[in-house]
């Protein structure tokens, strides 16, 4: 007697939480338990009991007691049955998600009750939700302790669809012309979701108001239901759904382990599958920051996911103002995307109350952060009736707007934290944040913030930010410069940098052709217009130059006169450079080279044609200077060394897709070159046709 009474202790909190001061206490305690064990209602007992022998009484228990009364759906009702049952819910595993929500809110409800101070049936019942399967029988069987319901309870929240009135809602979806997803988020009415998949459907529940007796609810969904009074009824709610033939998939224990864990795995209360708890991981983002530790966070992460590595950055946040929300997010260390695996999903689900809404939702987060995982939790967002569309998607998107600025306000804080461990970040994850600097004007001044690149003031694998760019520049400085080029050393070598370099000027350094458009689209930062040198804008209004002699000035005028007139098919303007030192020239404000090799790429056929382009030319170039003698004494020589110039500075300025045309002339070039120094003619001279040779494959 005294083992089967310190067996009841250990099932009842209230009793083994009680600590004895001495063996005569617990002698006294124990018999008091005997006592109470004599006088204990046998219903209460079996309540009492382990979560296996709970659940095993669940499914023999219950009787129905006297004659059943049967009540008739009203013919607008049976309509509306009809709706919810085979039409809007358009993943049949919902249903097991909405029971098990109903549950959670019984539960919560009955703790609410207990902790006002008023009266509840067997208070010390463990609050949780028992799931039984059995595939024998095709049955499912989901059981809650939470508030029950009275008679007049039942009839109205089972009889009935909604208290909103289902002539309103059938009138709304006539509105909306059949499309009840729109227009049901104020009919509560996802019980109804499990005649999608069963052949009848019976509901025990007693109440949790002291001394109410026990009811069964049945129906088969056609058309009527009856209710009559049961024995054996625990306190709440128990849901014995006997399955479809085509559906005994649900009476499978994996399948709805499955379907708990996805869906409502964070709900409060613990979950129990056929005797075993299932929803073991922690809903972090209900917690304090301070509570949870880094263990906490690597196995959340891992769990929501999906993943085997620990999170670079972790973020835990909650407002309530002008939204109640709480979330939880993280950085990976990595993404999949570079391996060409494919485009990513988001990584971020909704939730509400720790019931989940829509795993990977699309919308809340921009896509081009798909690579943050995490839980978002609102309380706020109304649902439609199967929680598959959300009725207001202004408040979504409001939510997201909230949501982004966060992660990348912390990001940003965690690159002035530590600036080494934020480099990491961004070189796996930088090609994400200018993807939303191209397509997202709306975060453009966020995501600017966080760019990264090096610059002709940095060494090299060393990086700035614009911010800093800007504490370097002169204050009347108008522009942020920057130059594409393949690598450093190229940018270097840029005819486009002597200018800059000379006159001290700092310019950021870009190595991909996605960064052209990231800057025409981030356009200005705080202010400053970002500026490509190859431009025809100079940082100085005036060179720093000697001044020419009037003989010099004239002999220049006559060498633009004439190349203009030798490459009236390829330029429209020559002019005196200021900003070249070792370059004999370069061409200006032309069109983007990375967009001509998108063009080209969406439709060769018809990529646009070189238009005439801009030329500048050093007029101290040994080049420049020869070409001045050389286009009286040997007009052809100095016609080959034009094309060549002008086709160097296509090449400089990424305009040339496909060198070999030049071939033949720098052949020929050559062959002179040769000729004169060794005092040989060549015997054949291969002259490239002008026509052809200034084609180029754009």
């Amino acid at each position: 007697e005294r083992l089967l009474a310190a067996s009841s202790l250990h099932a009842h909190p209230s009793w083994a939480s009680r600590a004895f001061s001495s063996q005569d206490q617990k002698a006294r305690e124990v018999d008091e338990a005997l006592a109470s064990l004599d006088d204990a209602d046998p219903q209460a007992s079996a309540s009492d009991a382990s979560d296996g022998e709970a659940e095993e009484a669940v499914s023999s228990q219950e009787q129905v007691m006297g004659e059943s009364t049967k009540h008739e759906f009203q013919a607008e009702t049976k309509k509306l049955l009809d709706i919810v049952a085979r039409s809007l819910y358009t993943d049949r595993e919902i249903f097991v998600r909405e029971l098990v929500s109903n549950a959670s809110d019984a539960l919560e409800k009955f703790r609410h009750r207990q902790i006002s101070g008023e009266d509840v049936a067997d208070p010390d019942v463990h609050p949780h939700v028992i799931i039984t399967t059995d595939s024998a029988s095709n049955q499912l069987i989901i059981q809650d302790t939470g508030i029950g319901m009275t008679r007049d309870e039942l009839v109205q929240n089972l009889g009935t669809i909604a208290h909103s009135g289902t002539q309103k809602f059938l009138e709304a979806v006539e509105a909306a012309k059949g499309d009840a997803a729109n227009v049901i988020g104020q009919f509560g009415v996802g019980f109804y979701s499990t005649f999608m998949v069963s052949e009848r459907v019976r509901v025990f529940t007693r109440s949790a108001v002291p001394g109410s007796p026990g009811y069964c609810w049945e129906s088969d969904g056609s058309g009527s239901y009856s209710v009559a009074e049961a024995d054996g009824v625990s306190r709440g709610t128990k849901i014995m759904i006997s399955l479809n033939e085509s559906d005994k998939e649900f009476s499978d224990p994996k399948t709805i382990e499955n379907i708990v864990k996805k869906h409502s795995n964070f709900i409060q209360f613990d979950i129990n599958l056929n005797g075993d708890k299932i929803n073991k991981v922690r809903p972090l983002w209900t917690l304090s920051p301070s509570e949870v530790t880094d263990e906490d966070h690597r196995q959340f992460y891992q769990f929501i996911a999906n993943a085997y590595d620990e999170p670079l950055y972790t973020l835990m946040f909650s407002f309530d103002t002008p939204l109640n929300v709480k979330s939880a997010v993280y950085v990976p260390p990595t993404h999949s995307e570079k391996y060409g695996m494919g485009r990513m999903e988001p990584g971020v689900s909704l939730y509400c109350r720790k019931v989940l809404i829509q795993s990977k939702m699309k919308g809340l987060l921009p896509d081009w952060l798909r690579f943050v995982k995490g839980v978002v939790d609102c309380e706020d967002i109304p649902l439609n009736l199967s929680r598959e569309h959300l009725q207001d998607s202004a408040l979504v998107r409001r939510l997201g707007n909230i949501i982004t600025r966060r992660v990348l306000k912390f990001i940003g804080k965690q690159a002035e934290k530590d600036e080494d461990k934020y480099l990491k970040f961004f070189e796996e994850f930088g090609g994400f944040l200018k993807e939303g600097l191209v397509t997202d004007f709306q975060y453009k001044e966020d995501i600017g913030k966080l760019l990264r690149m090096e610059s002709s003031h940095t060494t090299s694998g060393r990086t700035t930010s614009l911010d800093k760019y800007l504490e370097r520049a002169p204050e009347d400085q108008e522009f942020i410069y920057y130059l594409i080029a393949p690598r450093r050393d190229f940018a270097e070598e840029s005819p486009y940098f002597e200018g800059f370099r000379k006159r001290g000027y700092e310019v950021l350094f870009l190595y991909s052709s996605l960064d052209d458009f990231v800057m025409n689209n981030l356009s200005t930062y705080k202010g400053k217009k970002l500026m490509s040198i190859e431009s025809a804008q100079l940082p100085g209004d005036k060179a720093d130059e000697a001044e020419e002699s009037e003989t010099q000035k004239e002999e220049m005028g006559e060498l633009r006169s004439w190349l203009l007139s030798t490459l009236e098919d390829k330029v429209s303007s020559v002019k005196e450079s200021t900003r070249l030192t070792d370059s004999p020239a370069i061409v200006v404000d032309h069109e983007s080279a990375s967009f001509r090799r998108m063009m080209k790429f969406v439709d060769p056929a018809r990529a646009p044609q070189l238009p005439k382009q801009q030329l500048e030319i050093n007029p101290k170039h040994p080049i420049m200077r020869g070409l001045m003698t050389a286009k009286n004494d040997s007009p052809d020589v100095a016609k080959l060394v034009a094309d060549q110039v002008f086709d160097n500075a296509l090449v400089a300025a990424g305009l040339i897709d496909d060198p070999r045309a030049m071939i033949p002339r720098v052949n020929s070039l050559m062959m002179k070159v040769l000729g004169s120094k060794s005092g040989v003619v060549p015997e054949a001279e291969a002259t490239p046709v002008s026509g052809e040779e200034g084609k180029k494959d754009e």
